[in-house]
């Protein structure tokens, strides 16, 4: 008979016994259960790989502490965000963040830029952002379909694909105002060679009523920042005379602010071109778009525009609030041929120059600038970048220049190094003739230096 002990000793005993079957349901199970909660880990948070780390200055903010970031590039995650200058561009509509922060996207350093003007922290500081990225948009031209960036960029950092440019933006853009949109180029593209006339030319834009605004580059083809006097055809000042404000302009009457009597040196030397090699084309080019030489003021006393009386045109504020504008405030300014629909119709021949506007969005940073002394930063690597300084049509006005004690009429220029500033007229510089062709002329080609956009058939 047996005791209690061995009864309890009895009882204890089978209880921990193993049954294999069991254990096995139930370790499969877990196992089930561990996968799905990994499979739903994956899923809902495998995106979240990118982490950065928010320390605000002082201020009214809280600290955002840890961000976490889920790419999306046509709606399929991604760790990673898409490469710059590939054609994306954040969606704001779709991207959100946890906490009460808004996503944006800093194009010129191509990284995340939060606004956290409503942040709230949750008891898990962590910031989760989606953030999704969509194809540009696609707009029909002369030159077939091209893929448009819709953001604003910075137009007081320099663009291009070197490391002495703050942005690394390259592409086309839009640009809107009263007249309709332009889609201009911008940075150290390599889409916009185009043949004609036997010379080579680079794409600025595709002006407001289609057609395509170009700027001579050479009797061969040359690469982005390419160093070459090929690419301009001599050298001009804009008027022998640097003693009157009305020598700015591209065309100027004495006395007059805006006059249109006398055809200035430059303008001279352009028609020049245009008889001896252009003329024979003219079938081509287009007559109404026009070249804008832009003579309004920023200040209003008597006299201004004309003698020596101290004058600062409105391109040197652009200019130095880095705001590039394509309209032309006074039709006088707007020079355009006889058989012109708008403008001044001064013009003999349908040619002009480059604006310091069209430089400035090609990637060209504004900024502060004096007329002697430059203080902005260099391009060296955008499409306008030619290793040899050269005019734009836009007056700076008529002024002391710092550093100097004597009055000098100024128009603005791009240097060698691709800086913006502004010269006195009696020096002389690069030429580098504007012409614009018809939105109808049928082009082909790619736009690259091996497949340059060129008429059909010529």
């Amino acid at each position: 008979m047996k005791n209690n002990n061995e009864s309890d000793n009895l009882k204890l005993s089978k209880f921990k016994e193993k049954n294999p079957k069991k254990t096995g349901i139930i370790i499969f199970t877990i196992a089930c259960i561990l996968l799905i909660a990994g499979v739903f880990f994956y899923t809902s948070f495998a995106s979240f790989e990118s982490k950065e780390t928010y320390n605000l200055m002082e201020g009214n903010v809280k600290s955002p502490g840890d961000i976490y970031f889920a790419y999306y590039i046509d709606g399929v995650a991604s760790q990673n965000p898409p490469l710059q200058n590939t054609e994306y561009t954040l969606d704001a509509s779709t991207s959100s963040c946890t906490n009460g922060v808004v996503p944006t996207w800093n194009y010129a350093s191509w990284s995340f830029l939060g606004d956290y003007t409503n942040y709230q922290p949750s008891n898990n500081t962590a910031t989760r952002c989606n953030l999704y990225f969509i194809k540009n948009q696609t707009v029909s031209t002369a030159l077939g379909d091209l893929s448009v960036y819709p953001y604003t960029p910075d137009f007081t950092k320099s663009a291009c694909d070197d490391e002495t440019c703050e942005s690394h933006e390259k592409g086309i853009y839009q640009i809107t105002d009263q007249d309709g949109t332009s889609y201009y180029y911008r940075g150290s593209v390599e889409n916009n060679y185009l043949q004609f006339a036997g010379y080579w030319w680079r794409v600025i834009r595709i002006n407001e009523d289609g057609s395509i605004r170009i700027i001579y580059d050479g009797t061969t083809p040359h690469k982005n920042g390419e160093s070459s006097t090929d690419r301009q055809i001599g050298t001009s000042q804009i008027n022998t005379s640097n003693t009157r404000n009305e020598y700015v302009g591209y065309m100027y009457t004495l006395d007059e602010a805006d006059g249109l009597g006398t055809s200035s040196t430059i303008k001279r030397a352009n028609d020049e071109f245009y008889e001896n090699y252009l003329a024979s084309y003219a079938q081509y080019i287009d007559t109404d778009a026009g070249f804008c030489g832009d003579r309004s003021t920023l200040n209003v006393q008597s006299g201004v525009g004309t003698g020596t009386v101290t004058t600062y045109n409105k391109g040197y504020l652009r200019t130095v609030t880095s705001n590039p504008d394509l309209s032309c405030e006074n039709e006088k300014d707007l020079y355009t041929v006889s058989g012109s629909s708008k403008g001044n119709k001064a013009l003999s021949y349908p040619i002009g120059l480059i604006t310091v506007d069209e430089v400035i969005l090609a990637g060209h940073a504004g900024g502060v600038f004096d007329g002697t002394y430059n203080y902005q930063k260099i391009a060296p690597n955008t499409y306008l970048t030619i290793g040899n300084t050269y005019w734009t049509m836009t007056p700076a006005g008529g002024y002391n220049p710092f550093g100097r004690t004597y009055w000098n009429a100024i128009v603005f220029l791009v240097y060698s190094s691709g800086t913006l500033d502004a010269d006195i007229i009696s020096n002389s510089y690069g030429l580098r003739p504007t012409i614009n062709l018809k939105s109808t002329v049928n082009i082909v080609g790619s736009g690259t230096i091996s497949d340059p956009y060129k008429l059909s058939g010529n």
